[in-house]
């Protein structure tokens, strides 16, 4: 009789009876796995491509610092990283490496890992209720599973100096754990939490603010919450920023410890303040290093190997910039090359069936739909975008009403659809929960940081690739495994426009180009049965039953189209692609590193700048962002006045970019323009190349001329159709920081001068003083600096009403809700009046004769479109 672990007491005892009493451990994960308890009434054997990848790991990539390990969706990256820590945990035991770590991008799949985990016959464990790492952990005996965010923080356990070495990391979701990390290096401070500080630091630098727009300032500074619409922001410049870091930096040290919101992240910036950049809005501060402090987490640095899980569909070489991982493993990446797409995907693109079938319709459509077979899903980019989705009685998944609502769809509870806001990743819907997802509109960046990069290069190449990276990681919501289907519609000209250019559907992945090439050809076929079939091409009803046949052929498992997605997708050369974006952002990267070494020398990176811009550089507005970067360092480094030099080259490259000091750099519209005006048309008519390119851009247009839309959304489309329109057209207080929000040359030596308020809500009584005075500050801006001309003052706003304490300086039309439907849809019918021409043929009269038909004519257009205030 034998007494075991546990106490029990055992008759027989087997280990006499072993012949090989001297068992080796095993360390091969797929033996490992083999020789687990598994609980086999509900886990099977592995998969060739789970044993495809193990296998090269362990007899190729056990001494490799970065691994990226790519699996489609669904086909058990988890266990496979699993796997391999046990592996490493049971190697390391004779040589003392360290622990073996798994980290979950959402505290709330730890328990989910953990119970995965266990089926399999792992046993691993996470953080105990003291905060400490487990002695089995430590000790070798069990993995350990917890949080990127316990990991990444500015207090972080694993960064005390009894801290255990890290052996292996394995990251899931790579991507979005890199969003985490970098959002645990941003430095937050909210208004309504930090009242006090936000107020000591907004008035320290507010004078700099002002200077970087004196009409954004007096959004931000008179924003309503209530109204629904995007908080305005304003950059710190650096100059205002580096100036004051000594004070800002006492102000923050004081409170740091009593804010939850900053304790976590001050330990990581408070010595490098003045190398980072500083946004302001109305309801926070957000300051973000130019380089993220991933050196301060030296567990993970320091970790022997690290390994990033990701998705096929995902372009990696962001995460070189992101978490400074080896550019090998992503030249190289841990992958099965026999695996092919995951799951079907329909992708349809409505507006290509028909002009009909636009935003507006498919919101009114599908937000009404009451469906009780399946979940319809919905990802806007901001709450902006959910109004009308609301209005027609879809579920706005906000903090309250999400969960809720994810509970009813994994019930098998289908009722309105779910509108999920900036939810591209972290969210599976599979099989019933989401059989029809809409992607609506471009994709917006989250931080005030990401937004203002967006509207200072919109165009540069790595902004391209984030977004295309958001849009697949969006349409992965509702397909999570091989047998898993969904319909795919993507909605909003922005998109459209976006997944339809070359130049960006080269960043996204094979698989997933292929699926929107895809929904481009059927979308087109569909186009062209309801032509053949009915001559009248805006017949709403042909257009809807084209849809709903083209959603029913994958709902309804018709057997040709799978046969035919199946035959497409099996023509993909799946082995991975050289990547384009690598070589540029990894030059980029160590730009980034030179530019916040206080030792580096500055000629030398000013010329390594220089270098990267002839190389890796393509337009002007990306440009001036690394000139701007040199400045901002220069000043950094006490070079005040080659500071100055470069802010300038800067902002004559992209004049989104910081207005320098003391220097008027105003460029005067032509005022010569009436002779011009038909030939300015006909050149930015074929500068759209096609007729699709061209009536995209107008519908875009025509969509976003509306109120609710984001303000500087607004002021680019009013900019660009004064470009179609023929007009010279400038932005001042975009440009120079000052002036009006749109400026148009319409006439020889007439001007209109144009204050969009695009974010007033419709019911809105009256027009507040703030407004009339920018409006005056506008016109005497146009006064200043176009002395001698002409002008017509525009205000765009919902109401005709000034408000009793405040009035205008001089005569002041109103655009309101009505004058801007009109204008849309001349615009369009203007548009259409081109779709049978050659662009290359265009003559003078026809298009005189468009402008008449369609009432664009300079000498009517503000009769037409707006009216005098009361």
């Amino acid at each position: 009789m034998i007494i075991g672990k546990y106490g029990d007491v055992f008759m027989v005892d087997f280990s006499r009876k072993l012949k090989n009493k001297q068992k080796e451990i095993e360390t091969n994960p797929i033996a490992i796995y083999e020789s687990l308890d598994r609980q086999t009434e509900k886990v099977g054997p592995l998969r060739r491509s789970q044993k495809r990848v193990l296998n090269d790991w362990y007899e190729h990539r056990l001494s490799d610092k970065d691994i990226i390990l790519k699996l489609n969706t669904g086909a058990g990256k988890t266990l496979v990283g699993l796997l391999m820590l046990e592996s490493r945990r049971r190697l390391r035991k004779e040589d003392n490496y360290g622990i073996e770590v798994f980290l979950c991008n959402d505290s709330n799949l730890i328990g989910q890992t953990i119970k995965q985990a266990k089926l399999f016959g792992i046993e691993p464990t996470q953080i105990n209720n003291s905060n400490e790492i487990p002695d089995e952990v430590i000790n070798g005996e069990k993995i350990l599973v917890t949080s990127v965010q316990k990991v990444f923080n500015g207090k972080s356990i694993f960064q005390r100096a009894d801290s255990p070495e890290v052996d292996t990391m394995v990251i899931d979701d790579a991507h979005a754990s890199a969003e985490i990390i970098k959002q645990s290096s941003t430095l937050t401070i909210e208004k309504s939490i930090d009242t006090q500080l936000y107020t000591d630091i907004f008035n320290l630098v507010s004078e700099g603010i002002r200077q970087q727009g004196e009409g954004r300032f007096e959004d931000l500074t008179n924003y309503n919450e209530k109204s629904g619409t995007d908080q305005p922001f304003l950059p710190v410049p650096y100059w205002t920023w580096i100036d004051k870091s000594d004070a800002i930096t006492k102000l923050i040290s004081q409170r740091a410890e009593s804010s939850s919101n900053i304790k976590f992240v001050w330990p990581l910036i408070r010595d490098m303040l003045p190398l980072c950049n500083c946004i302001v809005s109305s309801k926070s501060i957000e300051v973000t290093p130019i380089k993220y402090p991933i050196d301060f987490y030296t567990t993970f640095t320091n970790a022997h190997q690290r390994i990033f899980m990701s998705a096929t569909t995902a372009s990696d070489s962001v995460l070189v910039n992101d978490l400074d991982i080896n550019k090998k493993a992503v030249e190289h990446p841990l992958f099965d090359p026999e695996e092919k797409w995951s799951g079907e995907k329909m992708v349809i693109l409505p507006s290509v069936i028909s002009d009909n079938l636009n935003r507006s319709y498919i919101v009114q459509f599908f937000g009404s739909t009451l469906s009780s077979k399946f979940g319809i899903t919905v990802i806007t980019p901001g709450y902006y975008r959910t109004h009308d989705w609301e209005k027609y009685g879809s579920i706005i998944g906000n903090p309250d009403s999400l969960t809720p609502k994810l509970s009813e769809f994994s019930r098998g509870t289908f009722n309105q659809p779910l509108v999920l806001v900036n939810r591209y990743d972290g969210i599976d819907l599979p099989d019933n929960q989401t059989r029809i997802l809409i992607i609506d509109s471009l994709p917006n960046s989250s931080s005030l940081y990401d937004k203002y990069i967006d509207s200072m290069i919109p165009g540069g190449s790595e902004t391209i690739l984030r977004k295309a990276q958001k849009i697949e990681q969006g349409m992965g919501r509702s397909v999570r495994a091989d047998t898993d289907y969904s319909v795919i519609l993507l909605i909003g000209s922005d998109l459209i426009k976006f997944v339809r250019n070359p130049k960006n559907q080269k960043y996204f992945s094979a698989q997933t180009l292929q699926q929107i090439q895809l929904g481009i050809d059927i979308s087109k076929d569909a186009h062209n049965e309801t032509l053949s079939s009915n001559e009248n091409v805006e017949d709403l009803d042909s257009a809807k039953k084209a849809l709903s046949e083209l959603i029913f052929q994958s709902l309804g498992r018709n057997s040709n189209w799978k046969e035919y997605y199946q035959e497409q997708m099996g023509m993909i050369d799946y082995s991975p692609n050289s990547n384009d974006s690598l070589p540029m952002i990894v030059a980029k990267s160590q730009i980034i590193k030179k530019a916040t070494d206080r030792l580096s020398d500055l000629k030398k990176l000013e010329n390594t700048i220089q270098s990267f811009v002839d190389e890796y550089v393509t337009t002007d507005e990306e440009a001036g962002w690394y000139f701007q970067l040199l400045a901002h360092i220069m000043y950094f480094r006490s070079l005040k006045t080659s500071a100055k030099k470069f802010q300038t080259v800067a902002y004559r490259r992209n004049m989104h970019l910081l207005l320098p000091q003391n220097v008027n750099l105003v460029k005067k519209i032509d005022s010569k323009i009436a002779t011009k005006r038909i030939e300015n048309i006909i050149n930015q008519i074929r500068s759209y190349q096609t007729f699709e390119n061209f009536f995209n851009v107008v519908e875009d247009i025509s969509n976003n001329l509306s109120f609710g839309t984001r303000r500087e959304i607004f002021e680019l489309n009013m900019d660009e159709l004064g470009k179609i329109l023929g007009f010279g057209t400038d932005r001042p207080d975009e440009y120079y920081k000052k002036g009006p929000d749109n400026l148009w040359a319409v006439k020889d030596n007439l001007y209109f001068v144009i204050e969009d308020k695009s974010e007033v809500q419709e019911s809105r009584k009256k027009i507040h003083k703030t407004e009339t005075s920018q409006m005056n500050n506008s016109i005497a801006w146009f006064q200043d600096n176009y002395a001698n001309s002409q002008f017509q003052a525009l205000l765009v706003i919902p109401t005709l009403y000034t408000d009793e304490a405040g009035g205008f300086n001089a005569d002041v039309k109103i655009m309101r809700k009505g004058s801007l439907r009109k204008l849309s849809r001349n615009i369009i019918a203007f548009a259409k009046e081109f779709e049978h021409l050659d662009f290359n043929s265009l003559s003078t009269s026809q298009v005189l004769e468009f402008i008449n038909n369609n009432q664009l004519q300079v000498d009517t257009f503000v009769n037409n479109y707006s009216e005098k205030s009361k």
